[in-house]
């Protein structure tokens, strides 16, 4: 049957906090241009 290794935890630990890295990094980068418009500024 499957096993669940100890080596196979820590990979699917570390993807879990790479995806969850680059998913805050793509909510940054997505945020950030709309927290630096300035209130004046037109907005669509």
């Amino acid at each position: 049957m499957f096993k669940f290794e100890k080596s196979q935890a820590q990979r699917v630990a570390v993807s879990l906090v790479g995806a969850l890295m680059l998913s805050a990094a793509c909510v940054t980068a997505a945020v950030a241009p709309v927290k630096a418009a300035p209130i004046s500024a037109q907005r669509y």
